[in-house]
């Protein structure tokens, strides 16, 4: 490898890796205080769980086609938009009072949601591969993943101060700007500066058509995801990997739509007269993302431990997180829920990128922007089905009975794994065994 590329991969790892993290930081300001803020502009858990499917619902609709659209026209220009839709969302759901007004603003960010998920990552993997060809894709991933959870951890921890800061604004659901409305208006400033990271540090290598504008583009990517699609199809091994994926969107719903409400109403998490310590619900979902990062970074020398079966990495970590939200719902005190809720997500962590690595393995690179997106179709196709499903379980029974029912979906998850690292024994036994 020349000194050339050596220079050009670690550019680009820098890059990606800040553009990342203001992503993902932006995502989290909200993140911790976002569904009480909702219900105090008076929305039920039932309508919270339909808004959050029918988000889910539009990235579903949209992922596939985003997707071609993003190897057809390149991955800059949909990622350009995609955050564009993502700023304009924030303004939208700082003014939303109403269910139909949340459900425009949620819609909205599903789209801008669909339009970013696999163009920057497949740009990311594709610049990578041709600066260094023999890089392995796992550590890279991890990683990355590692920069996702920290900025996640940090932007909710800065998102559960400021309505501290801001405490003598109107009280929530009277007013626009309130306490817990100042982290919307955050997440809206960094997805501009986003805007501007992406316009001057992502530049693609990657061939596009001669006739590659935005009209040549769609005209394209219809053919590109009919063969995605029929490659999905016919390849057992990713169509196990949808449908793990799917089982993962159904359980994660139901945990970022409901964990507010249900340690809202757990001993100490309120003050005297009834509204959430705020900085508490930030500690809670800052620990989430920094053992998810410790599950991250835990994956790889495991992975090294079972001799790179990721597949047997993955089942592991679906059945001790299925295990753990079995035991959060149970949980009746502050200090135990909040542990288990950690333990779910250091599981959570555990598995990603070694499922991330199986499907980078099955996708060809012409191909990587659509095949993501198919897989990430089956992820917010399982999170519409925990949106909806679990949103009514969750006001007619409760949310610990929602929960119970994911934690039996995400462990007989494991399954698909299993079978995966099956197969890919086969394989390895079977190309041993051809004479030389």
């Amino acid at each position: 490898m020349s000194s050339y590329d050596l220079i050009s991969s670690t550019s680009l790892r820098r890059r990606y890796g800040l553009i990342t993290f203001l992503i993902w930081f932006a995502t989290a300001l909200p993140l911790a205080l976002s569904v009480l803020l909702i219900q105090a502009r008076g929305l039920s858990l039932s309508e919270i769980g339909f808004v959050m499917g029918a988000y889910s619902l539009i990235i579903v609709l949209l992922e596939v086609p985003t997707g071609g659209l993003a190897d057809a026209i390149g991955r800059k220009r949909v990622a350009l938009l995609a955050y564009a839709l993502e700023a304009l969302s924030s303004i939208l759901l700082l003014v939303a009072f109403s269910f139909p007004a949340f459900l425009v603003g949620m819609m909205v960010y599903g789209v801008g949601r669909a339009l970013s998920s696999g163009s920057l990552d497949a740009w990311f993997v594709d610049e990578l591969q041709a600066a260094d060809s023999e890089v392995r894709l796992q550590p890279e991933l991890a990683a990355i993943e590692t920069v996702t959870l920290l900025a996640l951890g940090s932007g909710t921890l800065i998102g559960s101060i400021l309505p501290q800061l801001f405490s003598a604004l109107p009280p929530d659901g009277t007013a626009i700007l309130t306490p817990l409305a100042t982290p919307i208006i955050g997440s809206f400033v960094v997805r501009i500066v986003i805007l501007v990271a992406i316009a001057l540090l992502v530049h693609e290598t990657r061939e596009i058509a001669d006739d590659s504008g935005w009209r040549a583009g769609l005209r394209t990517a219809p053919s590109m995801i009919r063969d995605s699609l029929a490659l999905s199809r016919t390849n057992k091994r990713f169509v196990l990997l949808m449908l793990a994926s799917c089982a993962g969107g159904f359980a994660l719903m139901s945990l970022e739509s409901f964990w507010q409400p249900f340690f809202a109403q757990l001993p100490g998490a309120s003050t005297a007269d009834g509204s959430p310590r705020t900085i508490l619900f930030g500690v809670i979902m800052t620990g989430y993302f920094l053992v998810g990062m410790a599950g991250n970074l835990l994956a790889a020398p495991l992975s090294r431990k079972l001799n790179q079966r990721y597949g047997l990495v993955s089942a592991l970590a679906r059945v001790l997180q299925g295990v753990f939200m079995i035991f959060l719902a149970a949980s009746s005190a502050l200090v135990p829920a909040a542990a288990f809720y950690w333990l779910v997500f250091l599981t959570a962590g555990l598995g990603t990128s070694p499922h991330a690595t199986l499907v980078n393995n099955e996708i060809p690179a012409e191909q990587r922007s659509t095949m993501l997106s198919v897989q990430s179709l089956a992820f917010y196709a399982g999170s519409f089905l925990g949106g909806a499903a679990l949103g009514w379980l969750a006001e007619n029974w409760s949310i610990a009975g929602a929960w119970v029912l994911a934690a039996f979906v995400i462990a007989l998850s494991s399954v698909a794994y299993i079978a995966l690292d099956r197969s890919h024994r086969q394989a390895v036994m079977a190309q041993s065994t051809e004479p030389s």
